[in-house]
C-alpha cells in the first residue's frame, strides 16, 4: 500500500496533493506542491517537433523539376508538298474513276440499244405476213378473195410465228451488262417468245376454223391472241426498264 501511495506520488502528484491536502503538513504542503509543478510542467511542455514532411518533400519535387532538363514540347511539322501530292492523286484517281465509269456506262448503253433493235429487226420480219394474212381475211369477209388464198396466209403466218418464237426465245443477251439489266433483257426475249408461241397456237386455231367451221376454233383464237398481246406488252416494259436503267431516254410517245 505504501509503494502505491509513493508511486502515485512520484507520477501523478498533483491528484495526490488534492487527495491529502487536509493531512499534509506545511513543509509537506510545499514540498508536494513543487513537485506537483515540475511534474506538470514535463507533461504539459510539447516534446521536440516533428519534421514538416510534406514541406520536404514538396520542397525535393520542386528541385527535382529545376534539375530535371526541359523538354520542347514537339511541334507537328506539316509537310505541304505531300500534301499537294495526295490531293493531286486523289483528284486524278476521281478523274479516271469517272471516265471509267462513263465508258462502261456509255458501253452499256451501246449493248442494249443493239438488243432493241435485233427485237424490233424481228418484229419486222413478221410484218409483212401479217399484212398478207389481215388482207387475205378481210377478202374473205367481203368475198373477194377464196378460202385457199385465206389458207395459205394464215399457214404462212403460223410458220413465222413459230419462227419468231424460237428467234426469240434464242436471243443473246450481252453477258458483260450489269446483273439488273441482263435479268430485264431475259425477261424481254422471254416474253417475246411466249407471246409468238400464242400467236402460233392462235392461227392453228384459225386453220381449224377454215377447215370445219366450227365457232370453238375462233373463239379459241380471239382467247390466245389475247394472250399475245399481254406478253408482247410485258416484253416492252421490260426493255424500256433496262434502257432506263443504262441512262438511256424513254420515248413516251
Amino acid at each position: 500500500m505504501k509503494l502505491l501511495r509513493i508511486l502515485a506520488w512520484l507520477f501523478v502528484p498533483f491528484i495526490m496533493i488534492f487527495v491529502s491536502w487536509k493531512k499534509l503538513g506545511k513543509v509537506a504542503k510545499i514540498g508536494g506542491a513543487i513537485w506537483a509543478g515540475f511534474i506538470l510542467l514535463i507533461i504539459v511542455i510539447p516534446t521536440e517537433e516533428k519534421p514538416n514532411v510534406t514541406a520536404t518533400v514538396e520542397t525535393d519535387a520542386v528541385a527535382s523539376q529545376e534539375k530535371a532538363p526541359k523538354v520542347e514540347k514537339a511541334v507537328a511539322v506539316v509537310d505541304t508538298k505531300t500534301e499537294k501530292k495526295d490531293d493531286q492523286k486523289a483528284k486524278e484517281e476521281a478523274k479516271l474513276k469517272n471516265e471509267t465509269d462513263a465508258a462502261a456506262k456509255k458501253a452499256n448503253q451501246k449493248e442494249v440499244l443493239a438488243f432493241e433493235k435485233s427485237v424490233y429487226a424481228f418484229e419486222e420480219t413478221m410484218s409483212p405476213i401479217m399484212n398478207t394474212y389481215q388482207e387475205a381475211m378481210t377478202g374473205l369477209g367481203n368475198g373477194t378473195v377464196d378460202i385457199y388464198t385465206v389458207y395459205e396466209a394464215t399457214e404462212n403466218a403460223q410458220k413465222a410465228a413459230k419462227h419468231l418464237q424460237s428467234k426469240f426465245y434464242n436471243l443473246d443477251v450481252p453477258e458483260n451488262l450489269p446483273k439488273d439489266v441482263k435479268q430485264m433483257l431475259n425477261a424481254t426475249a422471254s416474253n417475246l417468245s411466249t407471246a409468238y408461241y400464242s400467236k402460233g397456237k392462235a392461227f392453228d386455231a384459225v386453220l381449224e376454223f377454215l377447215d370445219d367451221q366450227k365457232p370453238s376454233h375462233m373463239s379459241k383464237f380471239k382467247e390466245e391472241i389475247s394472250m399475245a398481246d399481254s406478253f408482247v406488252m410485258k416484253g416492252i416494259l421490260k426493255l424500256m426498264e433496262a434502257k432506263t436503267a443504262v441512262g438511256l431516254e424513254v420515248d413516251s410517245k
